[in-house]
């Protein structure tokens, strides 16, 4: 008996079928959940990836894109990082190789002074290859990340276009709120 390779492709798919449905945001990352750790279980994943000629082992791209859900494939150098930041919506990501570090944070003012914010650190999650995690719809999805050891490579995935979100830079120290938008490195 011979079994069929899951593909990004149907990954992919199957993705956009479980956020199409419109349940609760709860509910599609529980659902996402076994999708998302069967490919990347697969180390190999990403070259099944036709949108680029040769995805660069060094650089992340991205894999689909609409209003309803962004999936990119994320490499992080060693030792690299991400200030603390927010989404606007819930996130899933789960690591090919490597790992990923999230601290997370909780905003425990009550946002009525504008462009600043009191943040409190919460557990942290910790996600190493052929792991997943999430982070919930705002304001609970502030976190930062830092990569502790070797390049890491993981599949995000976001319950929004991300790349047209205007999200928010928190700076612990001052409080201040800074607004910036996502690239995608070339």
């Amino acid at each position: 008996m011979t079994t069929s390779t899951y593909t990004l492709e149907a990954f992919v798919q199957e993705a956009r079928t479980l956020v199409a449905a419109g349940t609760n945001s709860d509910a599609t990352v529980s659902a996402l959940a076994d999708p998302l750790e069967r490919i990347i279980a697969r180390p190999d994943c990403l070259t099944d990836f036709e949108g680029v000629d040769t995805p660069s082992p060094d650089k992340g791209f991205v894999i689909h894109r609409s209003q309803e859900l962004t999936v990119l494939a994320v490499v992080w150098p060693a030792g690299g990082s991400a200030p603390i930041h927010n989404h606007n919506g819930w996130a899933m990501e789960g690591v090919i190789a490597g790992e990923e570090l999230n601290h997370n944070y909780a905003r425990v003012d009550d946002g009525r002074t504008p462009w600043q914010a009191t943040l409190e650190a919460i557990d942290p999650s910790r996600v190493r290859a052929g792991e997943t995690t999430f982070l919930p719809d705002p304001p609970a999805d502030i976190h930062s990340v830092e990569i502790p050891s070797g390049k890491t490579v993981a599949i995000h995935l976001y319950g929004l276009d991300l790349l047209k979100q205007w999200r928010y830079r928190f700076d612990l120290e001052t409080g201040a709120v800074t607004p910036f938008r996502a690239r995608i490195r070339d």
